[in-house]
């Protein structure tokens, strides 16, 4: 007998003696509820799939580091060591604040990313954010859960990937930096004030542009994209956790559920489709 039949099962009786009165309530209603769970007793699902103590175990994340490490500096075309330097510890910076700052991630608050920017990059940034045309919407830059909707176990995230230098040419014409950067983050949560949990897995893909303003001075200009599972598939600017308890919300996920560890396999395709187990 399923949960939902045997809920209805002995719902009726319930309702009667509550109408009828011919027992005293309370009574009837501790009695009945002790005997429709002995002889029909139902099996509640443990959601809780992270082990507290051990939050990765069993997991690909359990054999990642905890950030962005970057890689030893050398010169890269027209750029110099000491560039190429500066330009792998910003890039690091910035992921952190947008991937490992617990008030960003779990509040919304991007101010520790926003001070990282100057310039014509902190204007485009501003300028964009919220904007009414989705390819100039910034919003996206940073990384947000739906405030309320989440909150971490424990303090370690785990990260696994790389970045690599590169000298480029924009659409205009202009040679700049290439700080290409691809990442798996893994996060462990629970639903706020629930014995509900899962890691959820953050699929990083893009670069931090660094553009010569004279005299050494590189300007900082990030353009990345990611995928979030489990996720709820919703129009908003945030993601919002799918809990392993939870029907989804918004377009449904879709295709032969995909490995949301698989870095090399996500190619921007996988946003609402299914995925496996975290």
């Amino acid at each position: 007998m399923s949960p939902r039949t045997h809920a209805a099962f002995w719902a009726a009786p319930l309702l009667a003696l509550a109408l009828s009165g011919c027992v005293p309530l309370q009574e009837g209603l501790h009695r009945l509820a002790e005997d429709a769970v002995a002889q029909n007793p139902v099996q509640v699902p443990d959601y809780d799939q992270v082990d507290r103590d051990a939050p990765f175990a069993g997991s690909p994340a359990e054999d990642y580091g905890e950030g962005f490490e970057t890689p030893e500096a050398e010169p890269v075309g027209s750029f110099g060591e000491e560039q190429v330097a500066h330009a792998y510890a910003t890039a690091r910076d910035l992921l952190e604040a947008v991937y490992l700052n617990e008030d960003a991630v779990f509040d919304e608050d991007n101010s520790e990313f926003n001070s990282l920017l100057s310039g014509q990059a902190l204007e485009w940034y501003l300028d964009g954010l919220d904007h009414e045309d989705p390819e100039r919407d910034t919003r996206h830059v940073p990384f947000n859960l739906s405030p309320g909707t989440a909150e971490p176990i424990g303090d370690v995230v785990k990260v696994d990937g790389w970045m690599r230098a590169e000298e480029a040419r924009d659409e205009q014409g202009w040679d700049y930096l290439a700080v290409r950067t691809e990442y798996t983050i893994v996060y462990p949560i629970a639903r706020p004030g629930d014995p509900v949990s899962m890691r959820l897995v953050t699929s990083h893909h893009g670069e931090v542009a660094f553009y010569d303003l004279g005299g050494g001075t590189l300007e900082a200009w990030p353009g990345w994209w990611r995928s979030v599972a489990p996720a709820h598939c919703l129009e908003q600017p945030t993601f919002t956790p799918a809990f392993p308890d939870e029907f989804p919300e918004g377009e449904r996920p879709k295709g032969v559920p995909q490995d949301p560890y698989d870095l090399e396999g996500d190619d921007g395709t996988r946003d609402c489709g299914a995925v496996q187990d975290t």
